[in-house]
């Protein structure tokens, strides 16, 4: 019966994260897939193909996490894939399309409701390579809201995660592998040729192959030309079949050790490649976190020196000092802004049914603004944060004093009300 198979890795740091990225999408150079068949690889959540260390930071900004530690792991890839032998596969062995198999749903609705629907930041399907797999990243949030791989992917919980998966995919005929197994996945690293050989072994490889003897039995007197010679050449026939054999294994183990190297220089390469992207990158971001740093330097120089025009206009203010006319007409042009945000909220809503000055105080302070009602003609409406009061003759809505309008507006309200159900008077 094959296996279910889940592989866990940490995406500890943007380079990481960003060499997980071009590989999951196929932006570099990848030995061991077939780029004839890219087309059947499928991405099921993040479609514009960002970068998971941009995502998973935004989604840590999202849920308004204090400050992290610098070696806080931000994300984790799973590899969810089955034994080789799990796959249907045709007569050129090439697996069945898994796209749109229940294999495939069934995996993504296993991470979704494991991990949450918001902390999958990836999901990725690949078939242009032997064994069809599925490259999913998360975020390691706790049930509290916290991040903290350690708690979502310590030891017990990553033997739960194996036995729920595998339960998960034990309606596709998989099975759970060995509690506790030290058994590696290793696949990949034969591909590569990772396997080591020693000097000594090379060496006997490399040896001239012995000639095996072979004794012809002496002629007998009842044995004619032709049969001797018929066994002179069985013989033969056999030390060139031993002789066969012997180079036939010397070639094949030759072959193995020269396809590792050529394959192990092949990945060295492209690892050269993806050094070179990831120290294009680092040059990148420190250019950007520079021209951020020049600019939040910028901005807390501008704040000092505002705060300081502020106490310094506090101060002219005590000592009854004129201010400085770019100050005072600074501040006339935003009390100017302001009263004309006022009246543009106050001629919108001055209609009927309105009945109270104070009915006026809601969309005022959708706006950043409290209206107060001092007396039965009185009105003060003040900025927010900036305290800026406007009284009731500044208020000019639709050009005109907003008490004419105001009373205007009740009477035609009491004239659309039934005499029965008029109140006495006006409340202001």
């Amino acid at each position: 019966m094959p296996y279910a198979i889940l592989e866990v890795s940490k995406l500890t740091s943007l380079a990481g994260a960003t060499a997980a990225t071009e590989h999951n999408y196929r932006t570099q150079d990848t030995p061991n897939a077939n780029p004839d068949l890219a087309d059947a690889n499928v991405e099921y959540i993040n479609h514009d193909r960002r970068n998971y260390w941009q995502l998973a930071t935004e989604r840590i900004q999202e849920l308004g996490l204090p400050r992290l530690r610098t070696d806080a792991v931000r994300a984790v890839e799973l590899v969810l894939t089955a034994s080789p032998e799990a796959f249907p596969r045709a007569a050129d062995h090439r697996a069945k399309d898994m796209r749109d198999s229940s294999w495939r749903r069934d995996n993504l609705a296993f991470v979704l409701d494991r991990f949450g629907a918001k902390n999958v930041l990836g999901f990725t399907l690949h078939q242009d390579e032997i064994t069809p797999h599925i490259h999913c990243v998360v975020v390691p949030i706790t049930a509290d809201g916290r991040l903290s791989c350690r708690d979502v992917f310590s030891p017990a919980s990553l033997r739960q995660l194996q036995t729920d998966y595998a339960q998960a995919m034990a309606p596709h005929g998989l099975k759970r592998g060995i509690r506790y197994s030290t058994a590696c996945h290793e696949d990949v690293r034969r591909y590569y040729g990772a396997q080591q050989m020693s000097k000594e072994a090379l060496a006997e490889l490399a040896q001239p192959l012995a000639s095996p003897t072979h004794r012809l039995a002496a002629k007998h007197e009842k044995m004619t030309d032709e049969q001797y010679r018929q066994q002179a050449q069985s013989g033969f026939t056999y030390v060139l079949t031993v002789l066969q054999g012997k180079a036939n294994k010397k070639i094949e183990g030759l072959a193995t050790v020269a396809t590792a190297n050529a394959l192990a220089h092949e990945q060295a390469k492209v690892l050269q490649r993806q050094l070179a992207n990831c120290q294009e990158l680092l040059v990148g971001t420190r250019a950007e976190l520079s021209a951020t740093k020049t600019q939040l330097q910028q901005q807390q120089e501008l704040t000092i020196k505002t705060r300081l025009h502020h106490r310094q206009a506090v101060t002219r203010h005590l000592q009854n000092d004129p201010l400085p006319e770019a100050l005072a007409t600074l501040a006339r042009n935003q009390r100017a802004k302001q009263l004309r945000e006022v009246n543009q909220v106050l001629a919108k809503h001055l209609c009927p049914p309105l009945r109270e000055l104070a009915d006026l105080a809601a969309p005022l302070l959708a706006k950043g603004y409290d209206l107060k009602v001092t007396g039965p003609e009185e009105v003060i409406v003040t900025h927010q944060r900036e305290k800026t009061r406007f009284s009731t003759t500044d208020l000019q809505p639709n050009g005109r004093p907003l008490l004419e309008q105001f009373q205007q507006v009740v009477a035609q309200a009491n004239r659309q009300i039934p005499p029965h159900e008029r109140d006495n008077g006006i409340e202001m």
